[in-house]
Order: structure tokens, then sequence, then C-alpha cells
């Protein structure tokens, strides 16, 4: 009885066109774990941002046809103006009334950003009095870890995350590319909700917002202020649990999904078509070995078994180094950069490791066009002498 064919020997024998194909087959795993876990980095560095901010935190901008004011039946802006603010603190004394909101009133507001590796997330800062900051510092669930607390005009408390960022300091200027030397950071927070607060200097902002500090309880302020009142129009700026899941799920999560899938759709495309042209130059070298073994009494299918558990020892190969130096370089980068930057990432993602894995075993599934059309080519000697 003759033996199993060995899918060794030509492994052992031909080290250097097997070793380049596990090293292609190692580099695509690996740039495309590292990859993926860098977009990953932007879904899960935003999610505290987007979903746990909003539990703490509304913020409204209503317009005059949302307080139902016809601005024809003022004479001067002072009297447009006027009912304006009356209509706004009535809306502020409503939303004090209700049940899981501790505090709400009209403030100016900044803008913080938190920049990932692919992408950034703004979300409102609100500006006000020294003497009202340590009570929305309770509110966030925040404290003072280093530096003061604001006394002064445009006095910053940022917290440490935003801090580590954007590679901030005590004295520096608060997002100078967008408000100058308007406001400096004399304090680091610590907050669950990366909590950034700070006092007015003059009219330099970025909008004047009712803030409602409120509780989990409260998720939808568009239906909030609807009870109350308010018709909601596409000209309200309402900042709440919904729209930031909207963001979160359209703006964020949603490109980058799309981005992964179109990375790893070129990937393969490109994979796929590489391994298979070197298969098929591959198998083209090994006409007459396949010959010698079925004139010799091997069928096509031992043949077919061999070729196939060589497949999977290269196949496998590369996916094993691919997956150990893939979590190597994630761990160097998250270490480095993602960690560095005050990010949040997973280094071991296990479902991106099970997708490139059935992206090499679908490869190995379009590999067999090529190997049953070479096994079912080839002539044993006798065929040939015929």
């Amino acid at each position: 009885m003759k033996s199993e064919l060995s899918a060794w020997n030509y492994i052992k024998n031909n080290k250097k066109p097997v070793g380049a194909m596990v090293l292609a087959l190692t580099l695509v795993f690996v740039a495309m774990y590292v990859i993926a876990m860098l977009l990953n980095t932007t879904t899960e560095s935003f999610e505290p941002i987007s979903f746990e901010l909003p539990k703490k935190l509304a913020f409204l901008s209503i317009s005059t046809k949302g307080y139902g004011i016809n601005k024809e039946k003022y004479e001067s802006d002072e009297a447009l103006e006027a009912a304006y603010d009356e209509k706004t603190e009535e809306l502020i004394g409503k939303l004090k009334a209700e049940d899981g909101i501790s505090d709400a009133y009209l403030t100016q507001i900044l803008y913080a950003n938190y920049n990932s590796v692919f992408g950034m997330i703004g979300y409102e800062v609100p500006l006000m009095d020294p003497e009202r900051i340590p009570r929305f510092l309770d509110h966030m669930e925040a404290k003072l870890t280093d530096g003061r607390m604001p006394s002064g005009d445009g006095e910053m408390l940022v917290d440490e995350v935003i801090i580590k960022n954007c590679g901030w300091k005590i004295g520096d200027s608060y997002m100078p590319y967008a408000y100058g030397d308007s406001f400096k950071i004399v304090g680091v927070i610590s907050s669950p909700y990366m909590a950034v607060v700070g006092t007015p200097n003059g009219y330099t902002n970025s909008g004047w917002y009712i803030v409602v500090e409120k509780d989990e309880s409260i998720y939808d302020m568009t239906a909030l202020i609807k009870k109350l009142g308010i018709n909601v129009t596409d000209a309200e700026d309402i900042s709440d649990g919904v729209e930031s899941k909207r963001f979160y799920d359209t703006e964020v999560k949603g490109v980058m999904d799309k981005v992964i899938n179109v990375i790893f759709l070129v990937a393969m495309i490109f994979l796929a078509f590489s391994v298979l042209i070197a298969y098929i130059s591959y198998l083209r070298n090994r006409v007459n070995e396949y010959c010698l073994y079925m004139s010799i009494g091997y069928s096509r299918s031992a043949v077919y078994g061999m070729i196939m558990r060589e497949m999977a020892i290269i196949f496998g190969t590369g996916a094993v180094l691919g997956l150990i130096f893939g979590l190597t370089g994630a761990y160097v980068l998250h270490e480095t950069v993602v960690v560095a930057k005050g990010l949040i990432c997973r280094v071991i993602i296990p479902e991106q490791i099970l997708r490139i894995i059935s992206t090499y075993v679908l490869i190995m599934g379009i590999l067999q066009i090529p190997v049953a059309w070479s096994i079912n080519a080839v002539k044993t000697i006798d065929a040939i002498e015929e």
C-alpha cells in the first residue's frame, strides 16, 4: 500500500517561494489587523462622550419659532429680545420643576475637541461664574487633580484625558486655534464624563445655550420640551442622548464600519489576485511532479489532498505569524500612540481576527479552481505515450 503523499517535502525543499508566500500572508494579516484596530480606536474612544456625557448634560438653543414668537408683532429689536428672554426664563423654570433635572440655566458655551487617530469629536462646554463651578463639578463627579479653581475671566478646568489628548498643560491657552488667547487652563480635573468648564471672558464664545444638568432618566430632551410647549423645528439646536446616539451611529461608527469594510474588500481582492497568480505559477512549475505521482499509481484525489495540505500549512503559518506579529504591533501602537493620546482601544479584537481568518479561508476556496484545473489537466506517462 502506498503511503500518503507528504505535504512537507515540497515545503522543505522550496523554502524561498514558500517563505515568500508565508511572508506575504503574514504582512497582509498584520496590516489588516493593525489598521482595523486604529479605526476601532475612533469608535471606542468616542463612546463615553456619545453615551455617557449626555446622561449628565443637555444643551438647548431654542429659536423664536420654537417659542412661538411672531417677530412681526414687535416694533423694535429690544422688544423682541425682551420677549425672547421672557420665554427662555419661562422654559428654564419649567425644566427645573421636572423630576430628574437638578438645574437649568442660560449661559455662554465653548467647545472641547477630542481627537482620535482618525477623526475628531466636539462637544459643548459651559461657561459660568466661579461660584457656580463647584456645584457643576459635583454634578459631573469631577475632582480637581492639579492646578487651581477658576477665579477670574477666561479661566478653564479641563479633564485630564483632554489635556493628554491635546498635549496641553496648565498655563496654556485653551483651544487657541478657535478662541485665540481668550481662555487659559488653570486646573486639571478628573471626571468619568470628560468634563470641561470655565468662566466667561467677555463675549468670546460659541453661542448661548440653556444648560440642563440632569440624570439619565431624561434621555430625549426633544420629547420633554415638546411636552413643555416648545414647537420643535429645524431651527432648534438640541444636544441630548438621542442626538448623540444618532451622531455616533451615523457619523462615527457608521463611517468607520464603512471604511473598515472598504479596506477589507480592497485587501481581499489584492490578496486573492496576488495569491491566485502566484499559485497558478506554482502549480505550472510542478506539472511534472504531479505527472510522476499519478504515473506510479497515486490517484488524482491523493495529489489533490497533498496540495490542500500544503496550502493549509502555508496559509495556517501565515495566519499564526500574522496573529502574533499583528497583536505585537497592536500592543506597541496601543502603548505608544493610543494611551499616550488619552484614547481607548482594545488590543485583542476577536471579531477582526475571525474576519481575517475568514478572508483567508475564502481565498483558499477560490484557489480550488486553479488547483482542480491543474490536476485534471495532468496526464500520466502512459497517457502521454499513447
